[in-house]
C-alpha cells in the first residue's frame, strides 16, 4: 500500500470514516495534503521528499528515524509529538504548534521557522543548524546537549527555558 494511501485512511479512521490507523514504516512520499487528521499516526524510517502538510493534526503521533527534505508543514499541530532521530533538511514550518512535544536526536538543517510554538517541550540532542525564522516562542522550554549553530532568528522568545544547563 502507498504512503499516501496509508495516511489517507488514518485520516479516515480518525474521523470515523473506515480507514485504519497508521503505522507507515520504510515509505517515502511526495505529496501534498490539507486538513488531515493524524493524531496518533506512527512513522518509522519513512522519507519524504517535497512533500506539503497544510492544517494538518499530529498531536500524539510517534516519528522515529525520518527524513524530511523540502517539506512545508503550515498552520500544523504537533502538540505532544514524540520525534527520535529525525532529519528535516530545507523544510519550511509556519505557525506550527510544537507545545508539550519530545525531541530526540532531531535534526533541523537550513530550515525555515515562523510563527512557531514550543512551550513545555523537552529536547535531548537537538540541532539546530543554519536555520532561519522569526516570532518563536517557548516557555518552559527543556533541553539537553541543544545546537543552534549559524541559526538566527528574529523575536526569539525563550521564557523560563533551561537549556544545556550543567548542574
Amino acid at each position: 500500500m502507498s504512503a499516501q494511501q496509508i495516511i489517507l485512511d488514518h485520516d479516515k479512521w480518525r474521523k470515523g470514516l473506515g480507514g485504519a490507523p497508521a503505522g507507515l514504516a520504510g515509505q517515502s512520499d511526495a505529496n501534498a495534503y490539507a486538513g488531515l487528521d493524524l493524531e496518533t499516526a506512527q512513522f518509522a524510517s519513512s522519507s519524504f521528499a517535497g512533500s506539503s502538510f497544510t492544517d494538518t493534526v499530529f498531536r500524539h503521533a510517534g516519528w522515529t528515524a525520518c527524513q524530511l527534505d523540502g517539506c512545508s508543514f503550515t498552520r500544523c499541530n504537533f502538540e505532544h509529538i514524540a520525534m527520535v532521530d529525525c532529519v528535516f533538511t530545507r523544510c519550511a514550518f509556519d505557525h506550527a504548534q510544537f507545545s508539550q512535544s519530545s525531541l530526540r536526536g532531531c535534526r533541523f538543517v537550513q530550515c525555515t521557522w515562523n510563527g512557531m510554538n514550543f512551550d513545555g517541550s523537552d529536547w535531548r540532542n537537538v540541532q539546530v543548524l543554519e536555520c532561519k525564522g522569526t516570532d518563536v516562542h517557548a516557555r518552559n522550554l527543556r533541553g539537553e546537549q541543544v545546537d543552534f549553530t549559524n541559526s538566527y532568528f528574529e523575536q526569539l522568545e525563550f521564557e523560563g527555558a533551561l537549556l544545556n544547563n550543567s548542574r
